[in-house]
């Protein structure tokens, strides 16, 4: 069968087409591995703002804002991106996922 310049174009289309629909349309979240622009995290403040927390109480919302003003003192403070502050940061990333996924499969188990 020949290739002719018409099929080729067809075929880079549907290429085209197939890796748009897998495009991630949210950033990569892996701790060391995601980048956040301070215009992204400006939007991503607004919107948390607009939205608020449906499930999460005041208490909880003070322990997540002590939590996020530690790690930006560690931030200014020194590079959290290596050493032995980012090897604790990734043990309790992935202590909080294996409990999200704990729950998680608590709470579809009750559904």
């Amino acid at each position: 069968m020949k290739l002719t310049k018409e099929m080729l174009l067809e075929m880079i289309e549907e290429e085209v087409k197939n890796s748009e629909s897998n495009v991630k349309t949210e950033p990569d979240r892996t701790l060391g591995k995601a980048y956040l622009s301070k215009a992204d995290r400006t939007k991503e403040l607004r919107s948390k703002i607009k939205d608020p927390q449906a499930g999460v109480d005041a208490k909880e919302r003070g322990i997540v804002s002590a939590l996020e003003n530690s790690l930006m003192d560690l931030a200014n403070l020194g590079d959290i991106k290596s050493g032995s502050t980012f090897s604790i940061l990734k043990k309790l990333d992935l202590m909080m996922k294996k409990e999200i996924a704990r729950l998680s499969k608590g709470k579809t188990d009750e559904e």
